[in-house]
């Protein structure tokens, strides 16, 4: 009798399942107060394993004298239940894959999901210059100094600078040009980490953009809000599109 518990145990059946669905089995037709003692269990307990196997198929109801009784279905039917236990786990596999796509596009966002930081006033604008500049590599910038020197001094100028040039990045600038422009271009002591591009006559904007590696800044300069956006793909797009205007 324990080697057949143990067989059906690979039935997926707990051991108290197993010890009920054998008292059904060999009392024939029994009332839960049948089972019961045949399982030596309390009614309670053989109540919630009689709905179990209900469930499973493998026992059902009938009437015996006006009571409800308990009957055993034959055994034969376990390899049916077998049969379509499997038949419903290749449609719940079919229907798995088919939503594969979907789950793994899910969880690559949330493994790969930019991090964006916002930034504001004149304070905020600063720390995304100084985030952005504190680096030992290549920066690229699309910069506007007319709307820069609005809001920094020529020396606060100096200091984001030399905060590069002490990590020992590069700085290539597409710069709008302007009176304030051709003021930059002069300053000699910048030439060795700083390199300069005019932008054609007639490119105005009021914003700066700065490309680190995977990160990309935006500073609005008439609203004073800046923006750091930590994307590869966002990054790469945006220096590509700087090296195409930086070669023509």
């Amino acid at each position: 009798m324990d080697r057949l518990k143990e067989k059906l145990a690979d039935l997926d059946l707990s051991k108290r399942e197993v010890e009920v669905y054998l008292a059904v089995l060999v009392l024939g037709k029994s009332t839960i107060s049948d089972v019961a003692r045949k399982a030596k269990m309390k009614r309670t307990t053989v109540y919630e394993y009689i709905e179990s196997l209900l469930g499973k198929g493998l026992i059902y109801k009938t009437a015996y004298k006006k009571r409800i009784a308990y009957c055993a279905e034959d055994p034969k039917k376990i390899m049916k239940l077998i049969d379509r236990r499997k038949n419903e786990l290749e449609n719940k596999k079919l229907k798995v894959e088919k939503i594969i796509p979907e789950l793994e596009f899910l969880y690559s966002l949330s493994f790969n999901k930019p991090n964006v930081s916002f930034y504001e006033g004149k304070e905020g604008i600063r720390k995304v210059y100084e985030e952005m500049l504190n680096t030992h590599k290549d920066v690229y910038s699309i910069f506007s100094p007319a709307s820069f020197f609005k809001l920094f001094s020529m020396k606060e100028n100096h200091e984001l600078l030399m905060k590069l040039y002490n990590n020992g990045g590069i700085l290539r600038n597409l710069v709008e040009k302007s009176d304030k422009a051709v003021e930059r271009l002069k300053q000699k002591e910048y030439n060795a980490f700083v390199k300069n591009k005019l932008l054609p006559e007639g490119f105005k904007f009021e914003t700066d953009l700065l490309i680190v590696d995977d990160t990309v800044a935006m500073i609005s300069f008439k609203n004073l809000v800046g923006v750091i956006i930590e994307d590869k793909a966002i990054a790469d797009l945006q220096r590509n599109i700087f090296n195409l205007i930086w070669k023509r």
